[in-house]
């Protein structure tokens, strides 16, 4: 049974009089079941967490004689010039396949 049909069912056999501290408790029990509903909507724990460290700002993997990389998803972040040149793109602030924020400093 889903939250929303746990709701549904708990409404629908509410009792319509007396019983104060059992309607106070599905009440109650109905609340917290909406609030989980829009916890999930948001996504899993380990969702949200992803989602936080993809805001900060991660050095970008540069080495010489290669293209820039993402450092989380290893994306490439460069062109190639020929010759074993690489013109990165030092403009780009967030990874194009996982959107992590990039760093370029110390980067010309």
């Amino acid at each position: 049974m889903t939250e929303k049909e746990a709701i549904e069912v708990i409404k629908s056999n509410m009792p319509t009089s007396g019983y104060y501290m059992l309607r106070k408790a599905l009440d109650t029990a109905i609340s917290a079941l909406e609030e989980i509903q829009q916890y999930r909507e948001i996504g899993t724990v380990e969702e949200c967490r992803e989602a936080v460290e993809k805001q900060k700002p991660k050095k970008v993997i540069i080495e010489p004689w290669s293209p820039a990389l993402c450092p989380t998803c290893r994306v490439r972040l460069s062109e190639s010039l020929g010759d074993g040149y690489y013109k990165h793109w030092t403009l780009l602030q967030r990874c194009t396949r996982c959107g992590q924020v990039l760093d370029w400093s110390g980067e010309e």
